[in-house]
């Protein structure tokens, strides 16, 4: 009996072992599927539109379900067009894709039935949204200048009531000694007689509020023409943080002309499509945005073809230098090798929308200019000076030099 009851712990034993294997099996295959098709078909196919490739949704159906012949397809479809000139579909799909055929994958049988389950199991899903769902902000009122007329209605009510208790108790000792109360005076008229016998504090309040005013008149005069912080909203909700941070997209990939001379320039709609005609869904707002993008380019994402006529981008600029200064970004990112962030910031972690970063004035750009060290160590551009600046400075001991040193802080260099 005990042999008995040994023997079916062994089985029961075994064939739990068994039943956590193959579920953990099939777990893993459709694991492997999404993988594999991410690593190898998500770059031309889509699974519920067009795109460099048909949609891949319902192909089962569309090959009758024969998987044999998937498979040879997939592995190797330049031979299987070869081997079947009779197959209607593949000859049509060949034609439609202007005769273009799809690259040769080398998978094995087990790894395409893998991702055929997974194109056959798959269901759409929404676009994560940002944590802590739709942000949307709310720009607060400023309520200073209420709060000042409040406090000043006080002020003068506390003056008013004051004053009326003072009256009040000079009427009341004048009837208790039998003489005439005093005459009652206006507002205007007490308040004169107020600062008649306060003269140093009135002098202290009109001072205060003279400094108080000055101070205020001062930073309100310093901000003229400074728009750091200035984020106005785009027609296009572009994030840098998903481009420049997450995807780590060079930022001299839009914005070439930074190597080439003064301006950055602002990337055209046809940059914007290098990627996205085969990226018609954001990470955070979907298909609304790129849809925008497309409108602009004249593109049909559904006939991957560009249908209607291109129209610019109507992007807002936001850095945007006093025509007397002069900046030249080639200079700064090629010869100074300066990173884009020295001015814009930490451009890869800004979201939606984009702001200035740094206040850009002459001050700020002077600070810079004196801090900064110049790469002059093997760089061809600086050779000579560097020579000549070593032998100048050689008894201060000096062998870094920032651009101060160079002429950055002189006149005619930013202003012409």
């Amino acid at each position: 009996m005990r042999i008995f009851f040994k023997s079916i712990s062994h089985i029961s034993c075994l064939f739990l072992l068994v039943t956590a294997l193959l579920f953990s099996s099939g777990k893993a295959v459709a694991q492997d599927g999404e993988k594999l098709f991410n690593s190898n078909c998500a770059a031309c196919h889509k699974m519920d539109k067009k795109s460099i490739g048909p949609a891949l949704l319902g192909a089962e159906e569309r090959w009758e379900g024969d998987r044999d012949r998937m498979r040879a397809w997939i592995k190797n479809s330049t031979q299987y067009l070869k081997d079947n000139p009779d197959h209607a579909y593949v000859q049509e799909l060949f034609e439609t894709y202007n005769k273009s055929v799809m690259t040769a994958m080398a998978l094995s049988d087990a790894e395409v039935d893998a991702v055929l389950d997974y194109i056959r199991d798959w269901k759409p899903v929404d676009p994560p949204k940002p944590p802590g769902g739709d942000v949307v902000t709310v720009e607060q009122p400023d309520y200073t200048i209420y709060w000042l007329l409040g406090i000043m209605v006080i002020f003068l009510l506390v003056i008013k009531i004051m004053g009326d208790i003072k009256r009040s108790l000079k009427e009341v000792t004048a009837t208790v000694e039998g003489k005439e109360p005093p005459a009652r005076k206006g507002m205007m008229e007490a308040f004169v007689d107020w600062i008649a016998d306060n003269k140093r504090t009135f002098a202290t309040l009109v001072l205060l509020i003279l400094v108080l005013s000055s101070v205020k008149l001062w930073f309100v005069v310093k901000s003229v023409g400074v728009n750091q912080d200035y984020a106005p909203e785009q027609p296009i909700k572009f994030s840098h943080k998903i481009h420049a941070g997450d995807n780590a997209i060079d930022c001299g990939y839009c914005h070439h002309s930074a190597y080439k001379g003064k301006n950055a320039g602002i990337p055209s709609v046809n940059v914007c499509m290098n990627c996205h005609k085969g990226i018609s869904t954001g990470k955070v707002d979907g298909e609304k945005e790129i849809a925008k993008i497309y409108e602009a380019a004249g593109w049909d994402p559904n006939e991957m073809a560009y249908t209607k006529e291109s129209k610019p981008i109507k992007w807002i600029r936001i850095h945007n230098l006093p025509d007397f200064t002069y900046f030249n970004h080639s200079q700064h990112v090629v010869v100074g090798k300066q990173k884009c962030q020295t001015c814009h910031g930490p451009v890869e972690e800004f979201g939606y929308p984009m702001k200035q970063h740094s206040e850009l004035t002459m001050g700020w750009c002077i600070n810079c200019h004196r801090e900064t060290e110049v790469a002059m160590e093997g760089n061809e551009y600086y050779e000579k000076l560097h020579e000549q600046l070593l032998e100048r400075h050689a008894e201060e001991g000096i062998e870094n030099f920032t651009v101060e040193h160079i002429g950055g802080t002189e006149c005619a260099k930013c202003h012409y």
